[in-house]
């Protein structure tokens, strides 16, 4: 069905189809737009939309490459994404890395060559090098690993920071010491390192054990192996909310609890770590000022490459030894 179809079934010309179905540029009368819009209702008549973003240049089409969609953080900074795209009349086209730089690179060039409009990544590894994102022909948005200096734009939460707050929120409960548990990416650990070294360094405190595991709730238990095996330590600043629950529960599946036992801190914010039990102290990275953000620059100032590092939030629960339990 076309648009002379419709525009016989009217009795209108093609080009008065044209102006109702785009709202212009010129005005039609309220009849002939009633005639228009019955007969596409009575045809099925759908406009092509990929002839129409031929013309004017756009598909409202947005990009967004992911490691690992099963992960609570990335779920809910795609539904932050997903939002702010729809509140602006673009679709988002979702694509899961399964943390594989080569599949990675495969997703960004077949969204390319979809003609999108504009590309959010959250990069398999720090180490990625994103100089061949400069040679699309589409704007990119980097988020949550990418270093400040990368070649495309880039959006971040200020994790040294983050590590640095919740280092310090367990020491300000008495522990001698905290333990970090980090990532298997060396690059991706470096800033939560630093945090946390650097707030046992101001309080005088000796180094804590630190262990990496993946960025999973398998990683989370095997956190917790690899830290009793290192000596039992009392408080743990872990890298992410999944490891964090991976932990707690095989921390209760072994007949122990945090914060008696262990006391914990996360990195993360997400809304899982709400119903954990004990829910889950952590340090909220903005999830939905950074999709917001992200989509807001694709559209407004594609050409434009800019790199920002927001504030984190300690959101305090009952994991770290507080005796509340705020939502």
């Amino acid at each position: 069905m076309t648009r002379n179809d419709v525009a016989r079934a009217a009795g209108v010309s093609a080009a008065v189809v044209s102006y109702v179905l785009n709202d212009g540029p010129r005005p039609v009368s309220a009849a002939a737009r009633a005639r228009v819009l019955a007969a596409v209702a009575a045809l099925g008549y759908r406009p092509d939309g990929l002839a129409r973003s031929l013309r004017v240049g756009r598909t409202k089409t947005l990009g967004l490459v992911l490691p690992d969609a099963s992960n609570p953080f990335f779920a809910e900074l795609a539904l932050a994404i997903e939002d702010a795209a729809y509140a602006r009349g673009f679709a988002v086209m979702v694509c899961n890395s399964a943390d594989d730089v080569d599949r990675e690179r495969t997703y960004i060039a077949s969204l390319a060559e979809r003609r999108i409009d504009g590309l959010i990544l959250v990069s398999t590894t720090s180490g990625q090098d994103l100089s061949a994102a400069t040679s699309l022909s589409i704007p990119v948005v980097a988020l949550d690993r990418s270093p400040d200096d990368a070649p495309v734009s880039t959006i971040r939460a200020d994790t040294l920071e983050g590590a640095y707050l919740g280092t310090r929120h367990l020491l300000d409960h008495g522990h001698s010491s905290v333990a970090l548990v980090v990532g298997p990416d060396a690059g991706i650990s470096d800033d939560r390192r630093l945090g946390w070294r650097r707030a046992l360094t101001e309080a005088g405190r000796p180094p804590g054990v630190e262990v990496a595991a993946p960025f999973t709730y398998d990683g989370g238990r095997e956190a917790l192996e690899r830290l009793d095996a290192a000596g039992h330590p009392t408080a743990v600043l872990v890298s992410s909310d999944v490891q964090a629950l991976g932990l707690l529960g095989s921390l209760a599946a072994d007949g122990r609890r945090a914060p008696g036992d262990l006391a914990v801190v996360s990195i993360d914010g997400t809304t899982a770590g709400r119903y954990a039990i004990p829910s889950l102290t952590t340090i909220a990275q903005p999830i939905g000022i950074m999709g917001s953000t992200a989509v807001a620059h694709l559209i407004d100032n594609p050409r434009e490459v800019i790199h920002l590092t927001l504030s984190n939030d300690l959101r305090i629960r009952r994991s770290c030894g507080c005796g509340e339990d705020p939502t």
